[in-house]
């Protein structure tokens, strides 16, 4: 696929925009891992290859663990998601999903269990924020920025095939 445009330069005053609210949810006070669990789970559900590749590397650099985003589509089922991480998640996805154009009284009962009213609307802007950069990368086909020469994550050796 080819790149439709390239948003930072043909709406330079937007894409300023868009920084502040990053600078916004990075400094809300938030864990950013978790900060980087959400996006990764919005950006998952979104398709958007961009922000994915952007945001492992950073999730790995704020502690998220192979695990915890090899196992996050399936997080509900995954035993290495704690109670704070699942009601975030539950939160990003009702925010992203909005079905039936509300936020269900059981997940709004979950996040609160967990953050404060401040802490709920830093996850608010924090999933608001990576729903439209993924929705600015997806409409303009940003591809992926693939970091060479990364180490490949370690994977077992395959055994040698049979001969006969």
């Amino acid at each position: 696929m080819e790149q439709r445009f390239d948003v930072t330069t043909v709406a330079p005053a937007g894409y300023k925009a868009m920084l502040g609210v990053h600078s916004y949810v990075q400094n809300s006070g938030l864990d950013l891992g978790l900060v980087e669990l959400v996006r990764l789970r919005v950006s998952q559900i979104n398709g958007c290859a961009f922000c994915l590749a952007m945001h492992v590397p950073l999730a790995r650099q704020q502690g998220i663990t192979d695990d915890q985003m090899h196992l996050l589509v399936a997080w509900r089922e995954a035993p290495v998601f704690d109670a704070k991480e699942r009601a975030a998640l539950a939160w990003a996805e009702a925010l992203t999903h909005l079905t039936g154009g509300d936020v269900a009284d059981d997940v709004y009962a979950q996040v609160c269990d967990q953050f404060s009213t401040d802490e709920i609307a830093g996850l608010s802007f924090a999933v608001a924020e990576i729903n439209a950069w993924n929705r600015l990368m997806i409409s303009s086909r940003t591809p992926p920025q693939i970091i060479c020469g990364a180490p490949p994550a370690p994977t077992p050796a395959c055994p040698e095939p049979v001969r006969s």
